[in-house]
């Protein structure tokens, strides 16, 4: 392993697919994530965010002039509840999304374990009116509005580490695939527990899911080809069809929980919750990956809005 690059040998003392980064033919990265994903989802999740940090791209804000120890992420159920004082930055308020980080406080001996998520995306949509308005000159804390959370929840999906290799903007497609890959793992293992009550259900949901994955395998193909040849670029197309494969997700995660007769339940819990909890974060950020990345992530934001 010692000749592999310094980021290859990181992705595969995590667990993360050994060859499968942003580098590797999207089929491949299909294959691996997929994999790990039906193998133990908690783990892919963690490791695939301790690799790579997905939200690079995006606009962060800083700590309030409160200073960072307001700033105060919580576990609870399927997430995090967020609380302090943000300052975003002029050039970071046009975008849809926005990166909260708690760097800072992890630097000044925060308690929270040093593995521990400590970059927290949110929709613009759901932050609250400015508490204020920053008057600071330096360039590194670029004038901006402030704001305060109180106990906002962040779904675990939603939560990766600033230490991961950075995913820049033109890594979307591996981004997607990964996740994409890991949710289709997520359902095959759902299904897989069908076998035996639900035969037919199991039957559905697999073949449904065997469909998916083959039509996002073709699109990937597509992106590789356009590549390849110079060809028009296909990544619109494959965010259509990565949406698509992750709503029959969704779908298959309900039919499953669904499916299974409720003589099975013991202990006042469903058979599937601990196999659903596992790949909870996977679930809610394959919802909102393409969005978070989308082709048109050049897009403004709409006058009117409170900023």
């Amino acid at each position: 392993m010692s000749g592999l690059p310094r980021r290859t040998r990181t992705a595969a003392r995590c667990g993360v697919p050994q060859a499968a980064g942003p580098d590797a033919e999207p089929v491949q990265v299909l294959e691996s994530f997929e994999r790990a994903g039906h193998e133990d989802p908690a783990a892919a999740w963690h490791a695939f965010t301790r690799t790579w940090n997905w939200a690079a791209p995006l606009p962060a804000a800083v700590p309030g002039d409160d200073g960072a120890a307001g700033l105060v992420a919580r576990p609870v159920a399927g997430g995090f509840s967020l609380s302090g004082q943000w300052r975003v930055p002029t050039r970071g308020v046009p975008r849809r999304w926005l990166a909260l980080p708690l760097t800072d406080v992890r630097e000044a001996g925060g308690q929270a374990a040093a593995d521990d998520p400590d970059l927290f995306v949110v929709s613009t949509k759901v932050l609250p009116r400015p508490s204020g308005q920053h008057h600071g000159g330096d360039r590194a804390r670029a004038p901006g509005p402030e704001y305060r959370l109180d106990g906002v929840y962040v779904p675990a999906g939603f939560a990766t580490r600033s230490r991961g290799g950075a995913l820049r903007a033109d890594a979307a497609a591996f981004h997607w695939t990964a996740v994409t890959a890991m949710a289709l793992g997520v359902a095959r293992r759902l299904t897989d527990t069908l076998t035996a009550p639900a035969p037919l259900a199991a039957a559905g949901l697999t073949a449904l899911l065997r469909d998916e994955r083959a039509s996002l395998a073709t699109a990937l193909r597509e992106v590789s080809n356009a590549t390849r040849d110079g060809a028009p670029d296909t990544v619109e197309k494959l965010a259509a069809q990565v949406g698509r494969t992750a709503r029959a997700v969704h779908h298959v995660v309900a039919a499953a929980y669904e499916g299974v007769p409720t003589a099975v339940v013991r202990d006042g819990r469903h058979p599937l919750t601990c196999l659903i909890d596992s790949g909870t974060p996977i679930l809610q950020h394959v919802r909102y990956a393409v969005d978070l990345h989308r082709p048109d992530d050049s897009a403004v934001q709409e006058e009117g809005r409170p900023w």
